[in-house]
């Protein structure tokens, strides 16, 4: 049963992803008409447009919008996201993958392709989804130090839109090469965690650069985040976590990974260092992390029940 609204956005960011939006937005906007009855098609030509306009909407007490679509890569999703959370503005978002990775977007099961995923929307169900808060930032996906900051630091704009996905894995094998480390220090469920590494992932969805998280019963509806605390000597194990085959077994890696779920932590290294914030280099740790359960209405496919 396709899904109804009365009054909504799409917005779109014309520096997102790899710049190809505007041949989809004609396409997907044929989908998107047939659940909302006005819909309004809005670009962002700079960096917090968005999160603006989610000001505005609350400021003005204006309850007319029903559904915000979003047509973007991981770090202009996260925007509207911070937008509808900060605001407490009760209002679902349907997600177009039209970024690099678009990780979210897999977890809510949406095609890569942002025709088709407008088009799997009409079917779509609205459901809560928990958030991640990092030093009074919203993340929707996920968290970290270390490589993958290195690794969004490290690739070109230009590259990117040409090469796309390549582009990462280009600076990834430079990265892995020579990985910069860091002293640690978790707390967390009433216990301390320490030690060395190159990288840590706190994890809210089941998707990071592109690849599934190799841990089942593992949901971003669950109330808790996960902390993958990868122990520094074994990079090759960094590189099988994100390329996990089917028949690996979570056992066969946890003795060099530290795995805490939990609702609450905090996070200090040595140096402090820059953090990821869905694809984003926002801020330095200390970070407090809190997990808020069922902060985002998303729309989802259900493909259990199809």
């Amino acid at each position: 049963m396709t899904q109804h609204f009365n009054k909504g956005v799409l917005f779109y960011h014309q520096a997102a992803g790899q710049g190809n939006l505007y041949k989809s937005i004609g396409q997907v906007t044929e989908s998107l008409v047939q659940m909302c009855d006005d819909l309004t098609i809005k670009l962002s030509k700079e960096e917090g447009d968005i999160k603006k306009f989610c000001d505005t909407v609350a400021q003005n007490d204006d309850h007319s919008y029903d559904i915000f679509f979003i047509l973007g890569g991981d770090g202009t999703v996260n925007e509207l996201v911070n937008g509808v959370v900060k605001n407490e503005l009760n209002i679902p978002i349907g997600i177009i993958p039209g970024g690099t990775f678009n990780d979210f977007a897999k977890t809510l099961n949406l095609a890569a392709r942002p025709v088709q995923a407008a088009q799997q929307l009409l079917e779509a169900k609205v459901k809560s989804f928990d958030v991640l808060d990092i030093n009074g930032h919203i993340a929707l996906n996920f968290a970290g130090i270390g490589m993958m900051v290195e690794n969004a630091e490290n690739v070109d704009s230009n590259s990117k839109k040409v090469f796309g996905k390549l582009s990462y894995i280009f600076t990834t094998l430079k990265v892995i090469a020579d990985p910069e480390t860091y002293k640690y220090e978790v707390k967390a469920n009433g216990e301390s965690y320490s030690g060395e590494t190159s990288m840590i992932l706190i994890a809210n969805g089941n998707f990071v650069g592109g690849s599934r998280i190799p841990l089942e019963d593992f949901s971003p509806c669950d109330g808790k985040m996960n902390i993958f605390l990868f122990k520094n000597h074994n990079m090759s194990l960094i590189k099988d976590f994100f390329h996990v085959k089917d028949s690996m077994n979570w056992n066969d890696i946890t003795e060099n990974i530290t795995l805490v779920s939990t609702d609450e932590a905090t996070l200090e290294t040595t140096p402090n260092t820059k953090m990821d914030i869905d694809g984003e280099i926002l801020f330095d740790t200390p970070a407090e992390i809190k997990l808020l359960k069922d902060k985002v209405k998303l729309l989802y496919v259900d493909i259990e029940n199809e």
